[in-house]
């Protein structure tokens, strides 16, 4: 709103950088680093699937988000909205828009089967945002989802990690068998669309969780990735179409 000028001023007109404005507006990008890890899923049929889990490189954003369109008209079990929200906080993560964000691809020889992305709230609190699977007979929900966790406490050193689901699927993977309990709603609210709060406390991912969720869940072991894991999943393979 333009208003009248009380003093006499040298410039009647500023011009401002783009590079000064872009030091206001862009993101902390404070999210420590995470090593490659691995997990030997076994899933029903008895198969065995060796799924790498690490982080994004910036030259893969590009041509995941253009595989992530597809999810938009994709009216099943919620991957429309979920893939919308996580096209988003990528292009976010992009643009420098999100705030000390962290987004995961699970590999198996170099195919993209799922991506996990969440960020840091403070030194605290660790914020989950979506877990995404795009081949099935895998069972690579789970582990994806227990990264982010892992990535919490054993990385950041946070004390809680929040999370909140879109999807029954999703609830079923982890909320119920997490048993993750939830703060009072709505007086406590997730960022993400105003959602109720599950959450995990150190206490509880120390006691039951790190240990025992991917052996009853997945029937697998975390750890780190070994070099030759690593090289076998280092060029991306993005499928041609969702497998949901």
């Amino acid at each position: 709103m333009k208003r009248k000028v009380p003093t006499k001023t040298r410039k009647e007109a500023y011009t401002i950088s783009t590079e000064w404005l872009e030091g206001l507006l862009q993101s902390d990008d404070n999210a420590p680093a995470m090593k490659p890890m691995s997990a030997v899923i076994t899933n029903k049929a008895g198969k065995k699937n060796t799924v790498l889990i690490r982080p994004i490189k910036p030259e893969e954003i590009d041509p995941i988000l253009q595989f992530l369109k597809l999810t938009l008209d994709a009216e099943y079990d919620y991957y429309d909205i979920v893939g919308a929200r996580v096209f988003a906080e990528l292009l976010a993560m992009k643009r420098r828009r999100l705030k000390d964000q962290y987004f995961f691809l699970g590999l198996n020889n170099g195919r993209l089967v799922g991506i996990a992305n969440g960020r840091l709230m403070d030194e605290e609190i660790n914020i989950s945002l979506h877990t995404l699977t795009f081949e099935r007979q895998v069972n690579a929900g789970g582990v994806l989802f227990y990264s982010k966790c892992w990535y919490a406490f054993e990385v950041c050193g946070a004390d809680e990690f929040w999370a909140t689901f879109e999807s029954y699927n999703g609830w079923m993977m982890a909320g119920l068998r997490m048993a993750l309990p939830s703060y009072p709603w709505p007086d406590m609210q997730h960022e993400l669309g105003g959602a109720k709060i599950f959450y995990l406390t150190r206490e509880l991912w120390e006691s039951s969780i790190k240990k025992e969720y991917l052996e009853q869940v997945a029937r697998t072991k975390y750890k780190t990735a070994t070099k030759d894991l690593i090289a076998k999943n280092e060029k991306l393979i993005i499928p041609k179409a969702l497998e949901i």
